[in-house]
């Protein structure tokens, strides 16, 4: 029984070692087709030189999300994909949420950010929320060292886990400039607009990105 026992033990540990926390799921959760789908809906409108019918409704925006004519158009097929309980990528943001040991508060906020993510975009909000981390998530940051009597400033490179969590802080910091009292309501309205590119967060990633490119000069070569 015991032998039986140690192989199965080893595959079960060598499965969770390998579980990686990236914001491209391990798993296929979801088709190409509902990837583009649920992206889609940021798309530009046509240009206002086509004619439209008198029955076509005015072009607008929800507030903070996709035009009407979008929404109107998945209102019939408008399905909330129900995320995995153990996702790595939301039990990650959920660990950077969580404040004084709160876990279940903070899970919280991460499910009712999913449900105004759909909401606002009538979409599954997985894709959108893993577009919008990786938009805003820097390849490197900046290491200040003093070195006598100058400092120097050297490019590091970040691993996945880096990135993504710098990513998640830079999203939880802008959110804060959002409308509204509660955060997962700021942090939903931050994620779209990421991904439509109209978020503060994506200028410090460019920021960044041009320090370490400044202070790529201050890297030893072999």
């Amino acid at each position: 029984m015991l032998s039986l026992w140690r192989p199965a033990a080893r595959r079960t540990a060598s499965q969770c070692t390998r579980r990686t926390l990236s914001t491209t799921p391990s798993r296929r959760l979801f088709s190409d087709k509902e990837h583009n789908d649920a992206l889609n809906v940021f798309a530009a409108p046509p240009p206002t030189g086509q004619s439209s019918s008198p029955s076509t409704p005015t072009t607008g925006r929800v507030d903070g999300g996709i035009t009407t004519e979008a929404l109107a158009a998945k209102s019939s097929h408008a399905v909330f994909e129900v995320p995995p309980d153990r996702d790595p990528l939301l039990h990650y943001m959920t660990n950077l949420i969580m404040k004084h040991g709160q876990y279940s508060r903070a899970s919280k906020i991460v499910s009712e950010m999913l449900l105004h993510i759909h909401t606002l975009t009538r979409s599954p909000p997985m894709p959108i929320v893993r577009e919008a981390i990786f938009k805003v998530s820097p390849a490197v940051r900046v290491s200040t060292m003093k070195m006598g009597a100058r400092v120097v400033v050297t490019p590091v490179s970040l691993s996945e886990r880096q990135r993504t969590g710098q990513g998640i802080r830079w999203l939880l910091e802008a959110s804060n400039n959002k409308p509204g009292t509660a955060l997962q309501e700021r942090l939903a309205k931050e994620i779209v607009a990421v991904v439509k590119g109209e978020s503060g967060a994506l200028e410090k990633k460019l920021q960044m990105h041009r320090s370490a490119m400044v202070a790529r000069g201050s890297l030893k070569t072999r």
